[in-house]
C-alpha cells in the first residue's frame, strides 16, 4: 500500500450498527430523566416538601429512572439481537456473520487505504476471529499491494483453534498463490501443498494440491488450475 490513509475512525466506526441503538438508548434515558424530574418536582412541590429533601429526591429518582430506561432499552435490544441471530443463522452454535459492508462500500470507491484501516481496528478489536482476517488479506493481496501483509494474516487464519475447514482450505490455497506468485518462495507453496494434503485426504482439496506438487516437482511453477477453495471470503 502506497500511501497512508488520515482517516479518523468515528463512534459508528467503533461500534457498528450498535453504535445508533446505544445513541437512541441514551436519548430515551435522557427524555425519561426530563419527564421525571418535572413530574417528582410537581408531586413533591404539592405535598410540600421541602427544597432540601425535594431536591436531592429529584435528581436521585430522575436519573435512577433515566439510567434504568438506558439500560433496560440496550438489554432488550440485546435480547431481541440474540433472538434473530439464533432463528436467522441456524442456532446459538452458528455465530452471526458480518459482512462488512462498510468495507465493502469503500472498496467499491476505491478506497482502499480507508477500508484496511478500519479491517486493522477489526483484526485488533477480535483476536481469534478468523473471517475479518480473510477479508482484510484478500484485499492487501489484491488491490491493498501488500502480500506480505496478506500472507501474515493467511498465516493467523490457520493458527486458529478449531479452524473451519472451509477457512483452513482457502487461505492454504491463496497462501500458495502468494508464495508462487509475488513472494518468490516456491518451497513454501510446496509445503502449504503437503499440508492439504495430510490434513484433507481424499478431498478435492488434496487432489488439486497433487496436481499442484507434480507441477513444482517438475519445476513448472503456475498456479494449480480449477481452484477448490470456496470463493467466498467475505
Amino acid at each position: 500500500m502506497k500511501r497512508r490513509s488520515s482517516y479518523k475512525l468515528t463512534f459508528f466506526d467503533r461500534h457498528g450498527p450498535e453504535g445508533e441503538i446505544r445513541i437512541k438508548a441514551f436519548a430515551y434515558g435522557l427524555l425519561v430523566f426530563g419527564v421525571c424530574l418535572a413530574g417528582f418536582s410537581l408531586i413533591l412541590g404539592k405535598l410540600g416538601v421541602g427544597p432540601l429533601i425535594l431536591i436531592p429526591v429529584t435528581l436521585i429518582g430522575s436519573a435512577t429512572l433515566g439510567y434504568g430506561t438506558m439500560k433496560g432499552g440496550l438489554r432488550f435490544t440485546e435480547m431481541a439481537g440474540d433472538a434473530t441471530k439464533y432463528f436467522t443463522a441456524g442456532g446459538s452454535n452458528t455465530p452471526y456473520e458480518d459482512q462488512f459492508s462498510e468495507e465493502q462500500a469503500l472498496v467499491m470507491q476505491r478506497d482502499y487505504a480507508t477500508a484496511l484501516a478500519l479491517f486493522e481496528h477489526r483484526i485488533a478489536m477480535a483476536p481469534g476471529e478468523p473471517r475479518v482476517r480473510v477479508a482484510a488479506a484478500d484485499l492487501y493481496r489484491t488491490y491493498g499491494e501488500n502480500p506480505k501483509r496478506a500472507a501474515e494474516l493467511y498465516r493467523e487464519v490457520q493458527r486458529t483453534p478449531e479452524v473451519k475447514s472451509g477457512h483452513d482450505i482457502y487461505v492454504s490455497n491463496k497462501l500458495a498463490d502468494l508464495y508462487l506468485g509475488p513472494l518468490k518462495e516456491p518451497g513454501r507453496a510446496l509445503v502449504e501443498f503437503r499440508r492439504l494434503i495430510e490434513r484433507y485426504p481424499g478431498s478435492v482439496a488434496a487432489d488439486h494440491a497433487r496436481m499442484a506438487l507434480a507441477n513444482l516437482k517438475a519445476d513448472v511453477l503456475k498456479e494449480p488450475g480449477g481452484e477448490s477453495a470456496p470463493r467466498t471470503p467475505w
